[in-house]
């Protein structure tokens, strides 16, 4: 069954702004966007650019925005007259690929490892269970920038706050018990989370159901 999808269109070098162009596909029952987007690139246009590697949801790099919604593509079911964008808050490289870099340049100033002063008195360490959730939640974030691209107050202040995944990954560290840094000073003073306005739109976004806005609340409570 021959079906339709839209795609935005932007190669920087050579076009003056964005478009749209449609493209049809053959659709099977089970495809994910993902396999649309395979689909067009190996039979109708191989100058389509966009990310992926995994296929299952744990790399982060098909995130794209489909009919207004920042989901990953390979999780995502395909479905008629579906349009397809790139994440929004982030620069494009070209067509679907955003520039994670120009994110990812945020995160060496956050410490994302294990801070110590001194080893552990004996091995294994324990960790309580209730810590171990905590860290074990955080830890499922495959940093897909989803939730960044949704963020209003990343639109609007991306220089003073540094969005939902950069503390989510920092709370990693905040949440594990072995880690002997203040990172309250961190979030605090350096990151603006205190910025954060508490809409929840990060959490809806999130494939793996971090819950960055519980997280963000969670850090700002325990520290008023």
């Amino acid at each position: 069954m021959k079906e339709i999808v839209k795609i935005l269109r932007y190669n920087p070098q050579v076009d003056e702004k964005p478009y749209y162009q449609e493209f049809e596909y053959e659709y099977r029952e089970g495809m994910t966007l993902l396999d649309v987007l395979n689909y067009i690139y190996e039979k109708v246009d191989p100058t389509l650019s966009y990310s992926y590697c995994c296929r299952n949801g744990h790399c982060g790099l098909c995130g794209v925005t489909v009919n207004g919604k920042a989901v990953l593509a390979c999780k995502t079911p395909a479905s008629p007259n579906s349009v397809i964008e790139p994440l929004k808050n982030i620069g494009i490289v070209k067509d679907l690929v955003i520039d994670r870099d120009e994110y990812e340049r945020k995160l060496p100033k956050l410490r994302l490892f294990l801070e110590r002063q001194w080893g552990p008195d004996y091995e294994p360490e324990k960790i309580g269970m209730v810590e171990f959730e905590k860290f074990k939640v955080a830890s499922r974030c495959v940093q897909c920038l989803c939730c960044v691209s949704v963020c209003p107050e990343y639109r609007k202040n991306p220089h003073l706050f540094d969005g939902p995944m950069a503390y989510v990954l920092e709370a990693r560290h905040y949440y594990d018990p072995r880690d002997e840094l203040n990172r309250s000073i961190i979030f605090f003073n350096s990151q603006g989370i205190e910025r954060c306005t508490e809409c929840g739109l990060c959490s809806k976004v999130c494939v793996h159901k971090v819950d960055p806005a519980g997280i963000i609340k969670s850090i700002k409570n325990a520290n008023k």
